[in-house]
């Protein structure tokens, strides 16, 4: 009888986990496959990490960032690691990025579910929170520290938590830029999940596109793994070169 028990408890547990349960690809953890697992609240805080080809790359060379990518709900961003993630497995998996769970959210949250965004420019910031409301009838609200290195100081850490103390949103995207966002986030965790966070992801230039200033790449573009070419057409900076050039490390991961 006890063991009947124990194991009806074990398979409860199982269904219950769902999005948690894991798959490996490029020697990393992946439990966010699914983008209705992905996006349903839960009693414990979610954080989100989405990993591109420059995050596989990353993770290798990091064991801190590692740790984060492997320990939280990671889901597969850029078409060519969810080119070859789809070839490594039976399962039906999504492709999930910072863009496509920015507009999810603004256009899908209930009222009584507020939302924060956290960085990019001011001015970026500010227009996607006034497009959130506007046209999405979100209950939104937003933040933009001025530029600092990481960390960042006592006194821009102190005016960043109590902007989202203030609000205690349910959903919160911080726009810090990779690794950075993902770093700060790991950081706090405890402290946003006691302000009443739920789901917390670092969504990159999202804000941006979510405000109009920045085009995302077309749907063709975005099919054939052109995302960082469009950005770096519409924004001609050496980094965006340098991360593309970067990028292409990832290949020698495919099959770890």
């Amino acid at each position: 009888m006890l063991l009947l028990l124990s194991i009806e408890s074990n398979f409860s547990k199982c269904l219950v986990m769902g999005s948690t349960m894991k798959s490996q690809f490029f020697g990393l953890n992946f439990r966010g496959l699914n983008l209705k697992d992905v996006l349903t609240l839960s009693e414990e805080i979610k954080f989100i990490v989405t990993v591109n080809a420059e995050f596989v790359i990353e993770a290798h060379k990091d064991e801190s960032f590692k740790g984060i990518v492997n320990d939280n709900i990671s889901t597969l961003d850029g078409q060519i690691p969810f080119f070859f993630a789809k070839r490594k497995t039976d399962k039906i998996i999504d492709k999930i990025s910072g863009s496509d769970l920015i507009f999810n959210v603004v256009k899908n949250a209930s009222n009584k579910h507020k939302v924060f965004l956290l960085g990019d420019k001011p001015e970026h910031n500010a227009k996607a929170v006034e497009v959130a409301k506007s046209q999405y009838g979100c209950n939104c609200y937003g933040y933009s520290p001025e530029f600092e290195p990481f960390p960042f100081s006592m006194q821009t850490n102190k005016k960043i938590c109590d902007e989202i103390e203030q609000v205690r949103p349910t959903y919160l995207f911080v726009a810090f830029g990779a690794k950075k966002q993902e770093f700060w986030i790991q950081e706090h965790l405890e402290f946003l999940e006691k302000t009443g966070v739920k789901w917390v992801v670092g969504c990159g230039g999202s804000i941006s596109f979510l405000s109009g200033n920045v085009k995302r790449a077309p749907k063709i573009a975005q099919r054939v793994g052109l995302e960082s070419v469009f950005r770096l057409l519409q924004e001609p900076k050496l980094f965006r070169f340098v991360r593309i050039l970067k990028s292409f490390a990832f290949f020698k991961y495919v099959f770890k």
